[in-house]
């Protein structure tokens, strides 16, 4: 114990060392848990589920063809740009097919990267591949561990949203469906990207109006309708493909 200027008594450990020692150690415990997400992300990244075509995809590289899919582009690097952990916002992007919805995702996974800041990319039918892979005795990613990766990750992005209900078998439809509303529910305060293909109407109609709100409730819409630009190179002065 000690005595200060105006001989009132202070502890000089409480005042000092033990606060340095508190910031210390919540500094400590926030690398700790971005390690344990890296090492996750790491591990998960070896079975990566993102398409072979799309790992060269970054913002750079996608040239939008129409002033709309252009806007999409900005609202994609501004949700990258504008990222607040404490008021995480999430995107519902709804579009034709081969408009480029999965590119720009892909990019806003590498840039969140990019910035230290944990993301994964999911492709729909290729995640329900990877979980039942994992109920096989051999394989060494756990159910859990795989949920664990999703649940922890700051920027979730979920591709193609709504394929699980391509699915011929009724109860696989339910299983999957099932699971994927454990994987929004474990997401709850964080970012979310869903690409679709679908409407809003269609997904409210095949989740259930009540269970679809929930999941896109804090997610701003995006529209990207155009052409596909994969069929692009088939395309003639004519447009016999438009």
């Amino acid at each position: 114990m000690f005595l200060d200027g105006f001989r009132n008594s202070f502890c000089w450990y409480c005042e000092e060392i033990k606060g340095q020692d508190w910031q210390l150690a919540k500094e400590t415990e926030l690398i700790h848990q971005r390690n344990q997400i890296r090492g996750l992300y790491e591990e998960f990244a070896e079975n990566s589920l993102i398409n072979e075509k799309l790992k060269k995809a970054t913002f750079a590289n996608y040239v939008p063809p129409s002033p709309d899919l252009d806007s999409a582009k900005h609202a994609y690097i501004d949700f990258v740009k504008n990222y607040d952990p404490d008021n995480p916002q999430s995107l519902l992007v709804i579009g034709n097919y081969g408009t480029g919805k999965s590119h720009l995702a892909v990019a806003a996974t590498k840039e969140f990267m990019k910035q230290e800041k944990s993301a994964l990319f999911i492709q729909v039918n290729k995640l329900f591949t990877k979980i039942t892979s994992t109920w096989n005795k051999n394989s060494e990613l756990t159910e859990g561990k795989l949920m664990e990766i999703i649940a922890s990750v700051e920027l979730l992005v979920i591709d193609d949203f709504g394929a699980e209900f391509t699915e011929k078998d009724k109860s696989q439809i339910t299983w999957k469906v099932t699971k994927m509303n454990e994987i929004i529910d474990s997401r709850c305060g964080k970012s979310t990207i869903f690409t679709t293909n679908f409407t809003i109407s269609e997904l409210s109609a095949m989740y259930g109006e009540r269970d679809f709100s929930r999941m896109i409730q804090d997610a701003d819409p995006i529209e990207m309708y155009g052409d596909n630009y994969r069929l692009r190179k088939f395309q003639k002065e004519k447009g016999e493909f438009k």
